[in-house]
C-alpha cells in the first residue's frame, strides 16, 4: 500500500488547508463585534453548502451544539457582565420576576458565533479529503512520527470516516451492528469479569491493529521508529474502535465510562513504545485522527482532551516502573491511582472548559465541573482495575518490552492474515 495523494478533487495545497484552519481557530475568538462574528459564521455556512456538504449535516452539526450554546447564554444572561453594556429586562414568569441581562446574553451568543464558526471550519478544511490535514501537517514538518502515524491510522480506516460533522447517529448504528446478538452484560459485572484477567479481547485487537499497521509500513517504506509508529497506529485504531467493542456496556447516565478501557490503553503505549513520549504521541494521533473523522461537537478543541492524559502518562509511568521490569508489574491499587490522575488532568482539557475559558464565560458556568470532575476520576480509578491485567496480559505475551534491543523492536512482519490473529 502506498501513501495516498494529499488531495485528489480540489487541487488546494493541504498547507493551506491546516493554515486556515489555524488562523480561523485563532482569529474567530478576537472578534468583539457581534453583526461580524455573525457574518463570519454565516459565510463558512455558505461555503459548506457550495462545498456540497449537505444542508441537513449543516444543520445536524449547529443542532449538536445547542446545550452548550444554551448554558453559555443563560450564564450571561443571569449574571453582570460589564456595566457598560448591562441591560436588565424583568421576565414575567407569573410565579417569580427573574431580571435578565441582556446585554450580557448578546456576549454570550457572540461566543457562540465564534464556536460555531470555528467547528464549522473544522470540517471545511478536510472537505473532499480526509487526508489532506496529515498531509499538510507533514508538510509541515510536523514530526514525521506524527504525520507518518496518523496517515497509517487513516489508511488502515479505508481513508475515509465521515465529513461535514461525522454524525453520531451513524456512529451509533455502527455500534448496534457490531453488537448485534451479543448478551447484555451490567456495567460493574463487565468490570469484574476483566479485573479476574479476561482481557483477551482487548489484547487480541490490539496485537492485530499493531500487526496491520507494521505490513502497512513495510509496503509504504521504511519509516524512523517503525516499532514505535506500528503501536502507536495500533493502539489508536483500537481506541477509535472502541465504541463498536462490546466490552463495557453503556451507562447513559455516566458519559465518560468507556475511560475504564481507553485509560489502559495510554499506559500501554507508554510501556510499549521507545520514544520517551508514546503516549502523548498515541493521544496526538488519535485526538488529531478523530476530528478528522468528525467525531464530538467541538471541533479542533476535542483534541486536547486526548493528549493530555498521555502526557501525564508518560511522566506517571516511568515513576510506577522504575527499577521494574513489565512482568513485575505494579497491583490495581497503584495503576488505580494513576489512572485517577490522568483522568482528572484530562478534565482540564475538556472542550466545554477551554471554550468556556476562551468565551469568558462567567462562574456560574463552571457549575457543571464539579460533577463531570467526579464522574471522570471516578472511571480513571476504576481503569486501574483493568490495566492491571492488561499489562500483565501484554507481556506474558511479550509484548511489552521497552527497553529491547532494536532487533527485538523491529520484528520482521509476521506472515499471518491481516484481519487473523495467532498468538
Amino acid at each position: 500500500m502506498t501513501r495516498m495523494p494529499a488531495v485528489r478533487k480540489e487541487g488546494l495545497d493541504p498547507r493551506l488547508r491546516v493554515l486556515y484552519l489555524a488562523v480561523v481557530a485563532v482569529a474567530a475568538f478576537f472578534v468583539k463585534d457581534p453583526r461580524i462574528a455573525a457574518g463570519i459564521a454565516g459565510a463558512h455556512a455558505i461555503v459548506w453548502l457550495v462545498l456540497g456538504l449537505g444542508a441537513k449535516a449543516l444543520v445536524r452539526q449547529v443542532v449538536r451544539l445547542w446545550a452548550f450554546a444554551a448554558f453559555i447564554v443563560v450564564s450571561y444572561a443571569i449574571t453582570a457582565e460589564d456595566p457598560a453594556i448591562d441591560r436588565s429586562v424583568p421576565l414575567n414568569l407569573g410565579f417569580a420576576h427573574p431580571k435578565i441581562n441582556v446585554g450580557g446574553a448578546v456576549v454570550g451568543a457572540m461566543m457562540i458565533l465564534r464556536v460555531v464558526t470555528v467547528v464549522l471550519a473544522s470540517s471545511i478544511a478536510r472537505a473532499g479529503d480526509s487526508t489532506a490535514i496529515a498531509e499538510g501537517l507533514r508538510r509541515l514538518r510536523t514530526p514525521e512520527i506524527i504525520a507518518t502515524s496518523m496517515d497509517a491510522v487513516l489508511a488502515l480506516l479505508g481513508g475515509g470516516g465521515g465529513g461535514g460533522g461525522g454524525g453520531g447517529g451513524g456512529r451509533r448504528r455502527r455500534e448496534q451492528d457490531a453488537n448485534a446478538g451479543e448478551p447484555t452484560e451490567g456495567f460493574f459485572a463487565s468490570l469484574k469479569r476483566i479485573a479476574r484477567g479476561d482481557v483477551g479481547a482487548i489484547v487480541d485487537r490490539i496485537e492485530r491493529h499493531i500487526g496491520r499497521a507494521e505490513r502497512y509500513l513495510d509496503h509504504d517504506g521504511t519509516a524512523p521508529g517503525r516499532r514505535d509508529v506500528a503501536v502507536i497506529v495500533g493502539l489508536s485504531l483500537t481506541m477509535l474502535g472502541i465504541k463498536a467493542l462490546k466490552v463495557l456496556p453503556s451507562i447513559p447516565f455516566a458519559p465518560g465510562h468507556k475511560l475504564v478501557i481507553l485509560t489502559p490503553l495510554y499506559v500501554i503505549a507508554s510501556l510499549k513504545t521507545r520514544t520517551r513520549f508514546g503516549a502523548t504521541l498515541t493521544g496526538i494521533v488519535m485526538g488529531v485522527v478523530a476530528f478528522l473523522l468528525g467525531d464530538g461537537r467541538f471541533g479542533v478543541f476535542e483534541i486536547p482532551k486526548h493528549v493530555l492524559p498521555g502526557l501525564a502518562c508518560d511522566l506517571l509511568v516511568p515513576l510506577v516502573m522504575r527499577g521494574r521490569k513489565p512482568a513485575e508489574v505494579r497491583g490495581a491499587l497503584t495503576w488505580s491511582l494513576v489512572g485517577g490522575l490522568m483522568c482528572l488532568l484530562r478534565v482540564l482539557a475538556l472542550p466545554q472548559l477551554i471554550n468556556g475559558a476562551l468565551t469568558r464565560a462567567p462562574g456560574v458556568f463552571y457549575a457543571w465541573i464539579v460533577p463531570t470532575l467526579i464522574v471522570h476520576t471516578t472511571f480513571g480509578v476504576l481503569s486501574g482495575l483493568v490495566s492491571s491485567p492488561l499489562i500483565r496480559a501484554v507481556a506474558k505475551r511479550g509484548g511489552v518490552e521497552p527497553e529491547a534491543s532494536p532487533e527485538a523492536a523491529d520484528p520482521p512482519p509476521p506472515k499471518q492474515d491481516p484481519e487473523t490473529h495467532t498468538p
